[in-house]
């Protein structure tokens, strides 16, 4: 898999959650506050992000400076978010509660995510080879 195929499933993921939140906070909130109140599907997301984080650095660990770093970046915090719920639990439900009260500081992420991922979306699509910094 390229690098922009890589930028281009994270773009577009990043833009339609971001999108998605900000259309519908909301459900997202409502999500939160079943995310951190349902312990298997905790389990099952610090596993999904555990695993996603591992394939990414095991087959894309490159830190040189070129826009690809990004890719190896997402890999260690999945990778770190998935064992961050795996041993901290109660923390994560402890900030998804507060994200869940917080419309704004919610608003904010997904903006962020929105910018991130239309960041991510141009690298896989449109910047073809211009991965240098």
């Amino acid at each position: 898999m390229t690098d922009a195929q890589i930028f281009q499933i994270f773009g577009i993921v990043y833009l339609a959650i971001g999108l998605g939140i900000i259309i519908n906070p909301n459900h997202y909130r409502q999500m939160l506050v079943d995310f951190a109140a349902n312990r298997a599907v905790m389990y099952l997301g610090g596993a999904m992000a555990f695993v996603v984080g591992f394939l990414l650095i095991t087959f894309h660990n490159i830190w040189t400076a070129e826009w690809g770093v990004i890719i190896t970046v997402i890999g260690w915090l999945a990778l770190i978010k998935g064992l961050f719920i795996f041993l901290l639990p109660k923390m994560l439900m402890k900030a998804c509660s507060y994200l869940e009260k917080n419309t704004r500081l919610l608003i904010v992420e997904s903006v962020l995510i929105i910018i991130f991922g239309g960041l991510l979306v141009y690298l896989g699509f449109f910047a073809c080879c211009l991965y240098s910094f």
